[in-house]
């Protein structure tokens, strides 16, 4: 979930290349929420800035939303920014981790995956 299409396009093909499905890919949180209702992802890949709608926000939505239908979804917040300006909000956040997008690899997330708030 990202609002930059370009960064979206290159993502996909990036991870898909390393192995990860990619089910789906939104640009803003209705089509994000949407996706997960309706594709059921095991992770969900979230940008702590979205423009209109915080990352931390839509992370919270889609806890309560899956928490609701009793299935399990692991967030992680993806950004370009310092992860140590967001600490805070991270640790009060229902994603599991956080992962620069310079780093985003399939490697990287199973490391999230794995370590939890890395």
């Amino acid at each position: 979930m990202d609002d930059s299409t370009a960064f979206l396009a290159a993502a996909e093909r990036a991870l898909t290349s390393q192995g990860i499905i990619v089910v789906g890919v939104a640009q803003d949180g209705a089509q994000a929420m949407a996706g997960v209702d309706s594709l059921r992802p095991d992770v969900v890949l979230v940008d702590v800035y979205l423009g209109a709608e915080s990352g931390f926000a839509l992370a919270e939505r889609i806890e309560a939303s899956v928490q609701a239908r009793r299935w399990a979804v692991q967030v992680i917040l993806i950004s370009s920014h310092d992860k140590d300006e967001m600490m805070d909000l991270l640790q009060d956040s229902p994603a599991v981790a956080f992962v620069d997008k310079a780093e985003l690899s399939a490697q990287t997330i199973q490391g999230a995956l794995e370590d939890g708030r890395t």
